[in-house]
């Protein structure tokens, strides 16, 4: 006999081996566990969460039913397995407990499919405008009316002599599978056709996937309980346990997307870490510390229960770097972007209110996601003032609601691998494209892109609003001092005028008297052309100073444009200038604008004709630019403005004249805005001469 056989003996019970778990029991034991931990956890969550008035009832009751199904096969599992394989007598001692785990499971196992589908048509209410909402608890109606057996279940589970519910409730045990198929089924569909909904790939997927994993268990129940896979030899009892199971799967899904996403603004990343710690804890206990104490045990024969005691103690104290490692490679598994994503919006919340223009925030943002997510090409397009294409884009996802555009043409014109909509307050803001090497763009980096749109639209809205707010102080800063200089300009020009007037009137009666004009003519000459010359302006100053011109009678371009030939003819004919109309597009003005129009013409046509050498050329055209709006040029072939003074030509006093007041294009701008319109100087003609005035007018119908 050898030695170990003698320590055996020696030793009698203690030194016998204590049995140990199968790998169907260990599977059987921490499956129920966990999903018994897992949906009561989060049931007991999202209730804290919400309360009980605002919780969504039938994502609630679902997360019941899974979970007192995996607790009523947990107490029936921890019986089993405390008294290894039990006798008769034994079970009829516990019976009480194995009804009421029975009963637990079985009662919760009948709210599954009901609450499954009742979830689904309440989510897919949500998601589809189209949904048929009427027929939808009429239909959820039905599926709660097999339940009305479910007293007569109970009673069946607690009357005569204790059997497993599979045998007592073998009659109703098929027609309860086909419902359940039916139900996977039903859910299936709905969420193939909440996939359809979405135009983004996270959420078509996240429903594809769910939809096929229900698939997955309708088949599995048929193959299990109807084609009779739980009877096979050998692998029938894991078909079994794998079908009583297989409502993790698709908790698992949701968990996924929850940890990841943030569905349903949940946050489970603790409690998800510890279930999976706890998870870990069980198998090194089974497969670790029990199997170490049973060898030893028997290699030395130490006692196993202090060996199980000790290393229990050490699992205690390796509990808290163990959770740390498991929360490391969760974080890595699921959202290894999440670091770089919250680095990210750091930096761009933080910038768009240090930049007080969007055009300078819009340039740093681009190249810091360039760099941080090592793309080639990222553009950040605000919607005010975008390119045909990109309004269009834009309005695609406005009336389409879509956070991601995928319609392949609308990319290849946009030049991009991928475009995000910016959303901010049910508006589209902007867009985010992507380019350059299509393999650079990994999912990772494409699920932190969809998250930071949101961001990204909240900056360029907080740079819009800077930029308007120091926009409006400073057009109100020039409003205070165009309105103080306007107002000492009324006051000299008054002061003035009746002298000048005087000087004038003198001068003309002068001009009577044959010996003062024979002798002073030349003289009186430029007495009055310099009177004639302070007399425009002090008008100039008069008008700069109103708020807006003298309302006059109505009439159309063409009559307008007469009025201001005949006005400026002197000063045309004086440098033998050659005027030509083009007139397209001839609306009719009310008498304000007609008044404003005027004199932003004869301002323009003045100037044009003042900066023309002799025999230049002065052309006045219109035209309407397709949006509604009339579009007024007039262009001289002088010498062109300085590139340096195109910026200051519309300030007030501003002039490159000798003689000149700077008022006349501050005029003209003035006037052009009170009509809502616009005026750029197009082009300052570099190489041929000359200088374009455009002023750009909204018409209505057939004026304005």
């Amino acid at each position: 006999m050898s030695i170990f056989a003698a320590s055996l003996l020696a030793f009698g019970p203690l030194a016998s081996a204590p049995p140990i778990l199968s790998p169907y029991e260990i599977l059987k034991l921490v499956g129920f566990a966990t999903g018994a931990a897992l949906h009561l956890y989060l049931c007991w969550m999202i209730l804290r969460r919400y309360g009980i008035r605002q919780v969504e009832r039938s994502l609630l009751g679902l997360g019941l039913s899974i979970g007192l199904w995996h607790f009523g096969n947990f107490t029936g599992t921890i019986y089993d397995m405390l008294l290894d394989y039990p006798t008769l007598q034994e079970i009829h001692r516990g019976e009480w407990w194995l009804r009421l785990s029975d009963s637990i499971a079985y009662a919760a196992l009948a709210f599954l499919p009901p609450t499954l589908a009742h979830a689904h048509f309440r989510i897919w209410g949500w998601y589809d405008d189209r949904a048929p909402r009427k027929f939808f608890k009429p239909i959820i109606a039905l599926g709660y009316v097999p339940l009305v057996s479910l007293p007569w279940v109970i009673v069946k589970l607690w009357s005569g002599q204790y059997a497993p519910p599979m045998q007592k409730l073998s009659l109703m045990m098929l027609p309860f599978i086909l419902w359940i198929v039916a139900i996977f089924g039903e859910c299936a569909l709905i969420d193939w056709r909440l996939s359809r909904q979405w135009q983004t790939d996270r959420e078509r997927r996240f429903f594809e996937v769910f939809g096929a994993t229900l698939i997955g268990i309708g088949l599995l129940f048929l193959v299990t309980y109807v084609f009779g896979a739980k009877d096979w030899r050998g692998l029938g009892a894991y078909f079994d346990l794998i079908a009583k199971l297989s409502s993790l799967a698709p908790t698992a899904i949701v968990a996924y997307y929850i940890y990841r996403y943030r569905y349903l603004e949940l946050i489970i990343r603790q409690s998800f870490v510890y279930a999976v710690l706890a998870v870990v804890v069980m198998m090194v206990y089974l497969y670790g510390i029990r199997r170490l104490s049973i060898w030893l045990n028997g290699r030395y024969e130490l006692r196993a229960d202090v060996i199980e005691a000790l290393l229990i103690l050490l699992v205690l104290f390796l509990a808290a770097p163990l959770r740390r490692v498991v929360e490391h490679y969760l974080q890595k598994l699921f959202a290894s972007e999440v670091g770089l994503y919250r680095d990210l919006v750091a930096q761009v919340g933080a910038e768009s209110s240090n930049y007080g223009e969007l055009d300078h925030f819009v340039e740093f943002a681009e190249n810091r996601l360039r760099t941080a997510l090592e793309l080639g090409e990222v553009n950040i397009i605000p919607a005010s003032g975008t390119a045909a294409v990109q309004a269009e884009a834009c309005h695609l996802a406005e009336a389409g609601r879509l956070t991601e555009i995928e319609d392949t043409p609308l990319l290849e014109r946009l030049g991009a691998l991928a475009c995000y909509v910016l959303w901010r307050e049910g508006h589209v803001v902007g867009l985010l494209t992507v380019g350059g090497n299509p393999q650079a763009l990994t999912s990772e980096k494409r699920e932190v892109l969809t998250v930071l749109a949101g961001h990204l639209a909240v900056a360029i809205e907080n740079c819009q609003l800077l930029e308007e707010k120091v926009k409006l102080e400073r057009e109100l800063a020039t409003r205070e001092r165009m309105a103080s200089l306007g107002q000492m300009a009324a006051t000299i020009a008054h002061e003035v005028k009746n002298p000048l007037s005087a000087i004038k009137s003198i001068t003309q009666v002068m001009r009577e008297d044959e010996a003062v004009s024979r002798e002073y003519g030349r003289d009186l000459d430029l007495i009055t052309g310099e009177v004639d010359r302070l007399s425009r302006s002090v008008s100039q100053l008069l008008s700069f100073s109103r708020p807006s011109a003298v309302a006059a009678a109505p009439a159309r371009l063409s009559e307008i444009v007469s009025v201001v030939l005949r006005l400026t003819r002197g000063e045309a004919e004086q440098r033998v200038a050659k005027v030509t109309t083009r007139l397209q597009c001839d609306p009719e003005f009310n008498g304000e604008k007609t008044a404003a129009l005027k004199e932003i013409l004869l301002n323009l046509m003045l100037n044009a004709v003042q900066a023309i050498p002799l025999e230049g050329e002065v052309k006045i055209e219109s035209s309407s630019d397709g949006d509604g709006r009339l579009q007024l040029s007039i262009t001289d072939s002088g010498t062109g403005i300085a590139s340096d003074d195109c910026e200051k030509v519309f300030e007030p006093f501003f002039t490159t004249k000798q003689r000149g007041t700077g008022l006349g294009l501050a005029i003209v701008a003035r006037r052009v805005r009170e009509l809502g319109g616009e005026i750029r100087l197009a082009s300052s003609l570099l190489g041929e001469n000359g200088t374009r005035f455009e002023v750009i007018l909204p018409v209505s119908g057939n004026g304005i």
